[in-house]
């Protein structure tokens, strides 16, 4: 007895039997995921991150004391509860790194997964089970190992928390932030407006040049029922949330050049579309906001998943297994194409609402984008065709099928409508597949047509800028005198 007192009292031992490591990885997750708020410059909400912090914390003692009861050693358990945590939390982290290699697209093309997502959860759960197996039957004690992590995962964390007072903001802002004056005297007759986003349609000139596709069918409906046509339509920004906030705030934005995807950008960008200035207007002179997107504006939210912008719950979910496993059940459950599908039927249904108030509507529709799941005719293609974003040939299938449903779409709008609405058609970006660097511009190119009630389209454009399409609408229907950006 007076042996193993002697014993606790020992360094060695102490270091050998702390275990520290697990709590280290959640406090090294929550720190590093809450520094991209930081590096973003935006409010961390406390609240949420406690919440999602007592939840990692009691699953992690949960699985300890399962675990535990399995195998008999504390040790062991903790280094399993350590492997789990690292390759839960940080599952996103390794998922790129992986996709990266390209390792795991050769594997699940090869075998019958189908997905790299799927395929690197199934090897996650592999290493877990295996681990566990291994751990149960081993006989070692690893209490050295068990030191070396409490040590090595103790400096990580040091050095997170020392690098946040050196955190350089990197985030995305508006290069001038306008201001809507209010309208002298009431605006009469406000006409619905809808605002209808075809996510990747490449404009009219480009597809002639590089698919030599004249898009006949949809310019002769167009011209045929008063649409006014900006053939050579062009965004300044070739990626979604960046042209959508440019759009949604009529004007530039100032961000770091080369670092277009960071994880910062796209949060403040989600901030920027979240409170954009246009719909903030329109909810002041009382129009009713209808979101048919995937980004929450205002007070109301996304009306859909997105496979490409997929930010399930908070930041710290997103970075895990369970806002991945999330991404597969919302494949499965929410088929896109389907999405895109119900998307143009509501519009069709829109203008028969009976409502007073006038009525803004946004919808935001994945097609032509990949993936391709339709053909010219709207029957489904193959999994090989669906997911081959590079393929020309699909991009136009699909392209002319969108074509198809925006026409019958846009026949019931003008015939359901009360009163004539204003209706914008736009493409967010081009193709952007193309790898030859002369066909960059394709990137640019996009479908852009307008529908007025008045059918005036003197101030409009051939070559006209999405970016300039609010500050079109506002100076001719709502009495502002914007000045029209080159």
């Amino acid at each position: 007895m007076k042996h193993l007192v002697l014993k606790k009292y020992n360094l060695k031992y102490f270091q050998e039997e702390l275990i520290i490591h697990p709590l280290n990885i959640i406090l090294l997750f929550f720190i590093s995921t809450s520094s991209v708020n930081f590096k973003a410059d935006i409010t961390i909400d406390f609240r949420e991150t406690a919440i999602s912090f007592l939840i990692v914390f009691a699953l992690g003692i949960g699985i300890y004391f399962a675990v535990k009861w399995m195998i008999k050693d504390r040790i062991k358990s903790s280094l399993f509860l350590s492997a789990f945590l690292f390759l839960t939390l940080f599952f996103r982290d390794i998922f790129e790194l992986l996709v990266y290699t390209e390792v795991t697209k050769a594997i699940s093309d090869f075998l019958f997964f189908s997905r790299e997502l799927f395929f690197i959860i199934t090897i996650v759960v592999l290493v877990l089970v295996s681990l566990t197996i291994w751990l149960y039957k081993t006989r070692k004690k690893f209490l050295k190992l068990n030191s070396y992590l409490n040590l090595l995962t103790t400096i990580f964390l040091l050095i997170e928390i020392i690098g946040l007072g050196f955190i350089e903001v990197s985030k995305v802002e508006l290069k001038n932030k306008i201001v809507i004056k209010k309208p002298l005297g009431e605006i009469k007759n406000k006409p619905d407006i809808y605002f209808i986003i075809l996510d990747g349609y490449t404009g009219f000139i480009s597809l002639k040049k590089y698919w030599n596709f004249d898009n006949n069918e949809l310019k002769e409906f167009l011209n045929n029922n008063g649409f006014f046509l900006a053939e050579n339509g062009k965004t300044i920004y070739n990626v979604t949330n960046y042209a959508i906030a440019s759009t949604f705030n009529m004007a530039e934005l100032n961000y770091k050049a080369g670092n277009l995807y960071a994880k910062t950008h796209y949060l403040s960008l989600a901030n920027i579309i979240k409170k954009n200035i246009v719909v903030e207007y329109f909810s002041e002179i009382d129009y009713d906001f209808i979101n048919l997107s995937f980004f929450d504006i205002r007070n109301e939210n996304k009306s859909y998943e997105d496979i490409y912008f997929l930010k399930n719950g908070n930041i710290y979910q997103s970075r895990t297994v369970y806002g991945h496993l999330y991404e597969i059940y919302n494949d499965i459950v929410n088929d896109m194409a389907d999405i895109n599908l119900d998307i143009f039927g509501r519009l069709k249904m829109i203008g028969n609402t009976f409502n007073k108030k006038p009525k803004f509507i946004y919808a935001h529709i994945m097609m032509p984008h990949p993936p391709y799941y339709f053909d010219a005719e709207g029957n489904r293609n193959d999994y090989k065709i669906v997911n081959d974003p590079k393929n020309k040939i699909s991009y136009l299938e699909q392209l002319k099928y969108t074509n198809h449903l925006l026409i019958e779409t846009l026949k019931s709008i003008l015939n359901s409508s009360r009163n004539p609405p204003i209706i914008v058609v736009q493409g967010d970006h081009g193709f952007r597949r193309f790898k030859e660097k002369d066909k960059k511009e394709a990137e640019f190119s996009v479908l852009s047509c307008y529908y007025f009630p008045d059918k005036d389209y003197s101030l409009l454009t051939d070559s006209m800028k999405t970016i300039k399409t609010f500050r079109l609408i506002f100076n001719k229907y709502f009495n502002q005198d914007f000045q029209l950006l080159n």
